[in-house]
């Protein structure tokens, strides 16, 4: 169960919190980097509250901090910046129900397995549904970014894969019937079975064995070290059970714990975006800022509902979408007939043509030379497609263009695919590091994308869109964003 944030409204993006920073640096504050909507790992319990998150694993990281005498402070981010945090020491310890794998161990330092849990179906009590095999013609749900969602897509394969942001919203696809089945933790479960009494059944025989442990920097040994032998400790005391038992209580009689704040009784204009594409999105000093955040709270003005963002990663936009979980998807999104079929777009608010990058000094010249070569694109997008289809290329898939842009830094990859203006802030921003290929290929127009039939944010989109065009408000957005984003110090990206 690795799960995702998908940041509650109150918080849009990663808040700092708890103690200020010792002036003592022995003493100066472990940051833990977690996603805080995987109960009982890791739970959201509110901003006015002594520590704004809880669960098993902030036990655990308490009382490492302990052990080093030093005060803790979190860092609530989407799971996948979580990793990204931790790998580019931005973090201490990165933690929510993160299971072991070796893929992501080849990125972090894991830790000594604290829990071991198992991945189980979901059904409503008066479900045919009895096993796995029965599921290949089914509707089933997962949470976003977990390994629950990648089991499903990857193992069972039923007819129909519906990811949604939050465990929440995955509890409530089964209770009003949009999915027949769904996959999650069997902490996760029991919690859902207890809180809804005869609802709901978890079928016997697990899907899977999933161990959990904390992450660390892969330099950052001597902190693994500590937090080891706190976990052992922390097992063998019983003292691991009694955590267990404590919040699986607390999340049954609060069940308001880790859920997404309802704002003033009105519904909230739900946007996904993907939080690494300036000016589109991105983020300075933990703050998510952009030309598609102001239009997405202009587009909510008009609505007069209140806005959330949700961090998801690119590939994911669309699907959420479809499905629901989100009003409206944004970050610099291209407008191609493929997707037309599946989601419906604004019109246009920015056109952009894709560009290639190279180490300084490559003898890659033109596209003929990357023939055999290794690409970099971000996951889901039209410059992903390009590189497979059309450049033929080795492709090694980001989740974001920090990733795929350290990817080229560090020799993981020949080249990387990017739009124009972030192509172009990457060269400015790494001068005599990385270069620009001098082709040319077509360009793109970008828009908002909304479910088929959901007309009326269209038109809000629509008539913001012309009315920022036609006042010059809009491209006055794409110098504001652009030059802010050339004075964040390339290392902070």
């Amino acid at each position: 169960m690795n799960k995702i944030l998908l940041l509650l409204a109150v918080l849009l993006l990663g808040v700092a919190i708890l103690p200020a920073c010792s002036k003592d640096d022995d003493k100066k504050p472990l940051i833990v980097a977690c996603e805080a909507s995987s109960s009982p790992y890791c739970y959201y319990l509110g901003s006015q509250a002594k520590s704004p998150v809880a669960g098993i694993d902030i036990d655990i990281i308490k009382e490492i901090g302990k052990e080093l005498g030093r005060p803790v402070q979190y860092k609530i981010l989407p799971f996948q910046q979580v990793f990204s945090f931790v790998a580019m020491g931005k973090a201490d310890i990165g933690a929510a129900g993160i299971t072991i794998t070796q893929e992501r161990g080849e990125r972090v330092l894991f830790s000594t397995v604290y829990d071991v849990s198992s991945q189980v179906i979901v059904v409503p009590k008066n479900s045919a549904i009895t096993d796995e095999t029965a599921l290949k013609n089914a509707r089933v749900a997962a949470q976003e970014g977990t390994s629950d969602l990648t089991f499903l897509r990857e193992h069972i394969q039923p007819r129909s894969v519906l990811p949604f942001l939050t465990q929440e919203e995955v509890n409530h696809a089964l209770s009003d019937r949009r999915a027949d089945a769904a996959i999650m933790d069997q902490m996760q479960a029991e919690l859902l079975v207890k809180s809804t009494g005869d609802t709901f059944r978890i079928n016997p025989k697990p899907l899977s064995k999933e161990q959990y442990g904390l992450i660390f920097n892969k330099s950052n040994t001597a902190l693994a070290e500590v937090a080891n032998a706190v976990i052992d400790k922390f097992k063998l005391s019983g003292e691991l059970q009694k955590s267990r038992e404590k919040h699986l209580n607390a999340l049954v009689t609060f069940p308001g714990y880790g859920a997404k704040t309802q704002m003033e009784g009105v519904k909230p204009f739900v946007v996904c975006v993907e939080a690494s594409f300036a000016p589109f999105v991105f983020t300075e000093n933990n703050r998510l800022i952009g030309v598609d955040i102001e239009m997405a709270e202009a587009i909510a003005a008009e609505l007069k509902r209140p806005l959330q963002i949700r961090l998801v990663p690119f590939s994911e936009i669309i699907p959420l979408v479809m499905n629901g979980a989100a009003d409206m998807g944004a970050t610099g999104i291209s407008i191609t007939p493929e997707r037309a079929q599946s989601v419906l777009f604004s019109n246009s608010y920015e056109d952009s043509t894709r560009r290639i990058l190279v180490k300084a000094g490559s003898t890659i010249s033109d596209l003929e030379d990357l023939e055999h070569k290794v690409v970099g694109a971000k996951k889901g997008t039209t410059n992903e497609a390009y590189a497979l289809n059309e450049l033929h290329a080795k492709t090694v898939h980001y989740d974001n263009a920090t990733e795929g842009i350290i990817g080229l830094l560090n020799h993981e990859i020949d080249a990387y695919i990017d739009d124009e203006t972030e192509a172009d802030l990457a060269v400015g921003k790494y001068i005599d590091r990385i270069e620009m290929l001098n082709v040319s290929i077509p360009a793109e127009e970008y828009g908002f994308v909304f479910r088929h039939g959901n007309t009326e944010v269209k038109n809000a989109a629509d008539k913001v869109i012309a009315a920022k065009r036609a006042n010059g408000d809009l491209q006055a957005l794409f110098r504001k964003y652009i030059s802010i984003y050339k004075t964040i110090d390339a290392n902070g990206i």
